[in-house]
């Protein structure tokens, strides 16, 4: 068992500190309230996982699109020579 880097061992002193802190009356619901904090921090950190792939995913559709103009870039200089010198060709006939 391993919760935030804390083996079994570790867990089990931080409840017997936390039993002695709050005493036996208050420690179902200190540990009601941790467990909530617990699933809050959680979903918040799903959430904040999510925005970052959700970015990196949007870096990695510009870094394509960029990709993508430059090679119509190219594309068109290609095509807008092959025009020219057809046209100087007709000129020459």
């Amino acid at each position: 068992m391993n919760i935030f880097g804390i083996g079994g061992f570790e867990l089990v002193m931080i409840m017997i500190i936390a039993l002695f802190i709050v005493g036996p009356a208050n420690l179902l619901v200190f540990i009601r309230k941790t467990r909530l904090v617990y699933s809050e921090f959680k979903k918040q950190r799903d959430e904040l996982i999510s925005a970052v792939e959700q970015t990196i995913d949007v870096d990695d559709d510009i870094e394509e699109l960029q990709n993508l103009k430059e090679s119509l870039n190219n594309l068109s200089e290609k095509t807008s020579k092959s025009v020219r010198e057809i046209k100087k060709d007709i000129g020459k006939e």
